[in-house]
């Protein structure tokens, strides 16, 4: 199955032969062409196959795409056909992962469990035929890949959005592409794969109706299975960082770095290193290279960060050299790598034994695409928003800025009393960051339906501002002593000041509607929609500064807790839920929804909103904690803040009717006056956990999620973007505490139990 013979010369009539015992087999090829119009054209053409070893029969599975950059017009677009082997590969392999975020893992099997893909993914057409003693491949109705007499390779694709039919022709005789074999994924002799590459091809054919030439590179890898769908899925994901350069004068790198990653951790376990020079004599070179990457692009559809440039150096050749991507925006979204990958075209710029040298290049980047935990995926989205919150609230004052806050010529303007009045405080709280679920609602929003998000990354500056100034001026009305672990921005700066500046966020939208929204009457719908969330907001958080008093007495008096519940959740879906649903409902009506579409979207992120809120309750009882990008857990609200502030809770309402009214109405009397002492609080805590208002409470925001989703589901095509908006319910409906390094008190979680087996029981 794999050679072990690395300085062996490739047969190519032998070893381009399918190997239909391996587990993993795929030929690639790419290439830089150029049209007879003069159009500079990148391409990228897969063909995999995967054989999975089962306790029943073997499990087989295909898949091929085409990957495609026009330089000119700076534009890139990609395909991915599978077979239904591939697709109950994944379902099986995803049923099976008891590392992923439970919530995550719920989600993807819902959506594959109709055996169709997952959008964009399209079903190959057609039976998959892989002749055994020749290589003659046909996947489907879509693509075919056969060797000819020459030795030259002939691979067409034939679907409306994509087509070509291209002739591949070594220039050079392939090579192996290590000194030895390497782990694919799974670490030992088991998972050992070999590779060999062609590196200078002369190609030709026609891309469409352009007839095109160029220079191609030509990889065959078989060897293990990638993946164990049977298995528990305990192992790290395979992620890699690989380019293949082609230099003008003649020589050719593969150089990799493929790192073996914890999926919860995100740390490496195990790291492989391999380069492979090849002269423009034919002579086989290894060589050791150093690879860095740089200029980190993250995409808004997949929240993946990739780096877009490359520093190469090899000291035996005497190279140094960038490699640069023609464009980022080279993602190709797909669930075969888990959700998508970078495959890019890239010019080579540098140094080679003193001399100047040039050349192109292909790169291809994978991510560990599994989630281990949904709050660091959502948390991929801090560093971008904060890039462009930074475009709009800008590090230091200039006369732009003014002009920009008040809408009017400032020649003259004090400058910087606007930044400290206006910036400065509402940056001390966006630049706390966050868990980041309202970015990823605003993304979410467009790529449910199909557009990409990049175009609208000025939305997620719109989204944290709006959300920061409204915390400014909450925590000024609850009189909070805490934001995210720091001093509230009132204690900082005065309450004048933090409600001043955190209002005056509240009209960021206006600053970017128009270049988002062009068309007048959607804009116009745009600011409907905004108008009318505000307008909630406000009655909602007007509710909650009068407090819930009245209506607490009259539940605890009856022992009937309905009223009192329905007045939270109004409250609530107004207070926290009004501004999710702005953000669903603005980018839905961005990118072209009906309105039943953009009703329904409404209605889901609300109610998420309000589970956030009930589960958000509930942690209060344990203090609420952020988890860092750098791992550490920060206490960010103190243990049983509310309950010592005398506010009503929805673990106090749902407590109604679950203790006896005797003990009830003492627990009420302890806490309603705001005045509770430490061992109070930790008392009323516990007794809420054991009489089940935790219960209840994970079970009434789960069921109000369940409900909303019942309506938006039919109405949303199928995507990894919906796999994860529905995870996002069961996080915000089952959220747990997470105890902060040295935070007094929380050792175990007063409604861990609950939180825990509300969780297993969702699975």
């Amino acid at each position: 199955m794999v050679r072990d013979l690395p300085e062996a010369t490739i047969d190519p009539v032998v070893d381009d032969l399918p190997h239909l015992d391996c587990g993993m087999e795929w030929w690639y090829f790419h290439t830089h062409l150029t049209t007879e119009h003069g159009d500079d054209v990148g391409l990228v053409l897969v063909f995999v196959r995967h054989l999975a070893t089962r306790a029943e029969e073997p499990l087989r599975a295909h898949f091929a795409m085409i990957g495609r950059t026009d330089h000119t017009a700076g534009r890139h677009a990609s395909a991915v056909w599978v077979d239904r082997g591939w697709i109950d590969t994944a379902r099986t392999t995803i049923t099976n992962d008891a590392v992923m975020d439970p919530g995550v893992r719920q989600a993807l099997v819902e959506i594959f469990d109709d055996g169709t893909p997952v959008s964009p993914d399209l079903l190959m057409s057609g039976e998959v035929r892989i002749a055994e003693h020749e290589l003659d491949l046909r996947y489907g109705d879509v693509a075919t890949l056969r060797k000819l007499a020459d030795g030259s390779y002939h691979v067409t694709f034939d679907d409306d959005t994509q087509s070509c039919d291209l002739v591949f022709t070594p220039g050079k005789p392939p090579i192996i592409q290590h000194d030895d074999v390497f782990q694919v994924r799974f670490q030992g002799p088991e998972s050992e794969a070999f590779s060999y590459f062609a590196p200078r091809m002369a190609v030709r054919g026609r891309i469409g109706n352009a007839t095109v030439s160029g220079s191609g590179w030509y990889e065959h890898t078989f060897g293990a299975e990638y993946l164990r769908p049977d298995g528990d899925q305990r192992y790290p994901d395979g992620t890699w960082n690989w380019t293949g350069i082609q230099l003008d004068n003649g020589w050719e790198i593969s150089a990799a770095t493929i790192d073996h990653i914890d999926v919860n951790s995100r740390q490496s376990v195990f790291t492989q290193r391999f380069a492979t020079a090849y002269s423009p004599d034919a002579e086989r070179v290894s060589c050791e290279v150093e690879l860095v990457g740089d200029r980190p692009w993250t995409s808004l559809s997949s929240l993946n960060t990739y780096p877009t440039r490359w520093s190469l150096s090899a000291p035996a050749l005497e190279l140094d050299v960038v490699v640069e991507a023609e464009l980022p925006q080279q993602e190709i979204l797909t669930m075969v790598a888990n959700g998508s990958y970078l495959e890019a075209c890239a010019n080579v710029r540098g140094t080679m034994r003193g001399e100047p040298v040039s050349g192109r290049a292909f790169i291809e980047v994978m991510r560990a695409n599994r989630v281990g935990r949904i709050e660091e995926f959502l948390g991929r989205l801090r560093d971008v928003t904060h890039d462009e919150v930074r475009k709009l609230y800008p590090d230091s004052p200039s006369e732009a800025l003014t002009v920009a806050l008040a809408a009017r010529e400032a020649s003259g303007a004090p400058h910087k009393a606007v930044y400290d009045a206006m910036v400065r405080p509402l940056r001390y709280v966006s630049d706390t960051s966050g868990r980041g679920w309202r970015s990823f609602v605003t993304c979410a929003a467009l790529e449910l339906f199909g557009v990409r998000a990049e175009r609208y990354r000025q939305l997620l500056a719109v989204t944290e501002l709006i959300h920061s100034g409204y915390l400014m001026v909450d925590d000024v009305e609850d009189d909070s002593p805490m934001r995210r672990g720091e001093p509230t921005a009132h204690l900082v700066f005065g309450a004048p000041t933090a409600i001043n500046a955190g209002t005056a966020s509240y009209f960021v939208l206006d600053r970017v509607l128009a270049e988002i929204l062009p068309d007048e009457r959607r804009r116009l719908h745009a600011y409907e929609i905004y108008l009318r969330a505000m307008r909630g907001a406000h009655v909602g958080q007007g509710i909650d500064i009068t407090g819930h008093h009245d209506a607490m007495n009259l539940a605890v008096a009856t022992g009937d807790p309905t009223a009192l519940l329905d007045g939270l959740r109004w409250a609530q879906r107004l207070k926290t839920g009004a501004y999710s649903r702005t953000l669903a409902e603005i980018g839905a009506l961005t990118a072209g929804a009906s309105e039943e579409q953009i009703t329904a979207m409404g209605n889901y992120f609300e109610t998420v909103g309000l589970a956030y809120q009930i589960t958000d309750d509930v942690m209060d009882l344990d203090g609420v904690t952020n988890r860092l990008p750098s791992g550490e857990v920060r206490a960010t609200k103190h243990i049983g803040e509310d309950l010592r502030a005398g506010k009503v809770t929805m673990p106090l309402a749902h407590a109604v009717g679950r203790l006896p009214h005797d003990r009830m109405a003492a627990i009420w009397t302890a806490v309603r006056d705001g005045d509770a002492s430490d061992a109070t609080v930790r008392e009323v805590a516990a007794a809420l956990v054991e009489c089940g208002a935790v219960q209840a409470c994970y079970d009434d925001a789960k069921a109000q999620v369940e409900a909303a989703w019942a309506l938006l589901y039919p109405l949303l095509p199928k995507s990894f973007a919906k796999a994860m908006v529905r995870a996002l319910g069961f996080y915000a409906s089952l959220r747990e505490h997470e105890p902060a390094v040295g935070e007094p008190g929380t050792t175990v979680g007063v409604h861990e139990a609950a939180a825990g087996e509300h969780v297993n029981s969702g699975q």
